[in-house]
């Protein structure tokens, strides 16, 4: 009752065009006449960025205030009184608009925002029908070349500066500005630096109209000819929702879908502007199988037949040992799922791994907008811009609003050290300092209560600051005072992954700090986009699907039911066996992993750049645009990534490949899949935390899936501290 009541306190009610509404206080007029579903026009404002009334478009009367008041920046107040629709203010947005397109050029036929600019509808429902403008337009720079993405045309600029305070507000990156004054203001690069952030193409996607636009869509398309399909981007472990924009089965643009668990409506320059999967000379688009010493190409039939027959020879000659199948963390769920399927339900061997080095049941965050949430956030051994341009994007965002300050441990200096402090430290000696922050806070005295404190104490008692800063070179003030603001954070959050996602002993010493500082994590911040899938689809040696040991009798009856054959109950060889043998057969979905030989290579890729000089057979795959398949983000949300495109040339989606060589390989009756949704049905009837999900559940939005992460205990994370 209290927290209604509170509620309640919090509430400003007030009337608008005759219509009562009560609003949160602090809200804005603009917001309450969109709760009531009042039109206001605006073209500088923007939900997602400080209000600046600049254009002057939402003004409104209220009653007992002087002049007509800007509705994106006035505070409601209790009683307040406001119209939004009379003579004088229909003349003031008339006139605005009139003074905007005095010198606005008539660029609409040719400009690539014409369909999508506000100005154009603002005019259309606001503006005058004529233009009294006789004189010679003001003329500016056109079709300049700000950046890799980003093309700036002056004239068409409104001056809206949301370019500018998205770049000050999210990226802090402050690579644009107001230059001159008056009717020569514009928009411009400091010193005509090139427009360089790795977020540039929201500064295109947040313009109203066609002053910014993106140099890779230019002129290619109208944008009421496109057809929009949701997707996923794959470029990274965030999963950040995107429509495809197609025209003639062919990819235009890429553009932010708002999702505000994970992208919020913002995209990388990565995910935006990588369009290689439309790229035919990047691609493999037929099957091919060495003759004669040369790969050729071939039938899928012969294709299918080679790859199948020489991996039932290798299970017949060498035993389960002699295959070895590896997966992808680039790849679908599907595609992981019957690629492991493949070598225990069909080829009768745990010899499954993949590439990436992902713990098992790793702690995850619990939604990408925790950074935002915690008022100290340690990053360690991570970039994350590289690994996690959009979890980078939120943290800065969270600097900036001042809600967030960060210790950075590692030996490169990150941006976010600029909201906080950077620990730096030689490399490899990460896990020292870690212990060395540890020991710190259990001197202090202020530690979170824990078991096996006693023992946690014992472990760390070599790391004191001298100690620390003989090994890894971190001064020992900035270490105690590191040590302080964490015992001191409310909401702590630790991350670490990329590179050193595998790294047990880093994960160790930061669940020692997590549980004494009562920190969210360690949270895994994998490098490739599926990793957490695949792991959880059972590629790996060591468990089955959903981390079910072959102990498990049960798990094994039940696998045993839908692919026909017992599951071998011992754990197989992974890839860093592999290494060092050469191996009879070898089934790779993706990238072939460094040092991975095999005296038969069989190869299901995309890409020509995967296809190393001693396959031999390639099946090629379709991209990420052309087949369905459901992929698992960083905070375990399941999101299913929709075929936008047909396939190029005579490439099949993974998953149909997989199940053409189930077929051959096992009982064709068991791999009769006709469509990915078969694939994934399977999947939530087989994968524990996967349980109830379809296509249908996942929607556009997504679903978590439910596996508990491993339990926090004290660890012994030794390493040297030999300078």
């Amino acid at each position: 009752m209290t927290n209604e009541n509170t509620l309640l306190d919090n509430m400003v009610t007030l009337v608008i065009d005759g219509k009562e509404v009560a609003v949160p206080a602090h809200s804005t007029v603009l917001d309450a006449a969109r709760r009531l579903g009042i039109p206001i026009p605006t073209l500088c404002h923007y939900a997602k960025l400080i209000p600046v009334g600049a254009c002057r478009m939402c003004l409104v009367e209220v009653e007992k205030m002087r002049g007509l008041q800007t509705a994106c920046t006035t505070e409601v107040r209790p009683g307040m009184v406001v119209r939004t629709d009379t003579p004088e203010i229909r003349k003031a947005r008339a006139a605005n608009l009139e003074f905007l397109l005095t010198n606005h050029p008539l660029d609409c036929p040719v400009c690539d925002k014409g369909g999508e600019c506000e100005l154009q509808d603002q005019t259309f429902i606001y503006g005058p029908g004529k233009s009294r403008f006789i004189e010679e337009k003001r003329h500016k720079a056109k079709a300049r070349i700000l950046g890799p993405y980003v093309i700036m045309d002056q004239e068409r600029c409104v001056l809206c500066r949301r370019c500018i305070r998205f770049l000050e507000e999210w990226a802090d990156d402050v690579q644009l500005g107001l230059f001159e004054r008056g009717r020569l203001t514009y928009v411009d690069t400091f010193n005509g630096e090139p427009l360089d952030t790795p977020f540039s193409g929201n500064t295109v996607h947040i313009c109203p109209v066609g002053a910014l636009t993106s140099r890779v869509f230019r002129f290619s398309a109208r944008s009421w000819e496109l057809k929009h399909t949701p997707s996923v981007c794959v470029n990274c472990a965030v999963g950040c929702n995107i429509f495809l924009h197609t025209k003639y089965n062919r990819l235009k643009r890429i553009v932010s879908r708002e999702h505000p668990d994970v992208n919020d409506e913002w995209l990388c320059d990565r995910g935006q502007f990588d369009h290689r999967a439309a790229d035919g000379t990047l691609r493999i688009t037929q099957p091919l199988v060495r003759k004669d010493g040369e790969l050729k190409p071939a039938s899928w039939e012969e294709a299918l037949a080679r790859a199948a027959e020489a991996l039932r020879d290798a299970v017949g000659q060498y035993g389960p040992a002699g295959v070895a199948c590896v997966g992808s963390a680039q790849h679908s769920n599907e595609d992981n799922y019957l690629l492991q399927r493949l070598a225990r339900g069909a080829l009768g061997t745990n010899q499954i791994d993949m590439a990436a080095e992902v713990p098992a049941r790793a702690r995850l965050l619990p939604t990408t907008r925790k950074l935002e949430q915690s008022d100290l956030v340690l990053i360690a051994g991570l970039d994350l811009l590289d690994a996690a341009p959009l979890l980078e994007l939120f943290a800065r965002h969270a600097g900036v609003m001042g809600c967030t300050r960060f210790i950075i441990v590692g030996t490169e200096r990150s941006h976010l050290a600029r909201f906080g402090r950077w620990l730096p430290c030689r490399p490899g000696t990460e896990v020292a300092v870690i212990n060395g922050l540890v020991r710190a806070i259990l001197q202090s005295g202020r530690a979170r209560a824990a078991a096996g404190l006693e023992q946690l104490q014992a472990w760390m008692e070599p790391y004191t600051p001298a100690a620390v800063m003989h090994a890894a070179g971190v001064p020992e003030a900035e270490l105690l005072e590191a040590a302080e603001a964490l015992a001191q954070a409310q909401r702590p959050t630790i991350l670490y992954g990329g590179a050193r996602a595998g790294d047990a002993v880093l994960r160790g010493a930061l669940g020692n700090l997590a549980l004494i500082c009562g920190a969210e994590g360690p949270a895994l911040v994998p490098a490739q986009a599926n990793a957490i899938g695949a792991l959880d689809m059972g590629v790996s040696p060591a468990f089955l699907p959903g981390f079910q040991p072959y102990t498990d009798t049960r798990a094994l009856d039940r696998y045993q039911q839908f692919w026909g054959r017992r599951v071998p109950a011992e754990a197989g060889q992974g890839l860093q066996a592999w290494r060092g043998q050469k191996l009879p057969a070898a089934l790779v979905l993706g990238e072939v992993p460094a040092g991975l030989r095999a005296d038969f290579l069989a190869v299901i890729t995309s890409w020509k750049a995967e296809v190393p000089a001693d396959v031999d057979v390639v099946l090629p795959a379709c991209a990420f645009t052309e087949a369905d398949g459901s992929f698992t983000n960083l905070t375990g949300r399941v999101q299913w990534a929709r075929a936008a495109l047909r396939p190029m040339g005579e490439s099949r989606p993974a998953w149909w490949i997989l199940t053409q060589l189930g077929a051959r390989l096992g009982e064709a009756g068991r791999w009769n899949f006709s469509s990915a949704e078969e694939v994934f049905a399977e999947i939530a009837r087989c994968v524990p935390g996967y349980e109830g999900l379809s296509y249908v559940v996942l929607g556009e939005a997504g679903a978590l899936r439910k596996l508990e992460p491993e339990r926090l205990t004290v660890y012994e994370a030794h390493v040297s501290l030999a300078g």
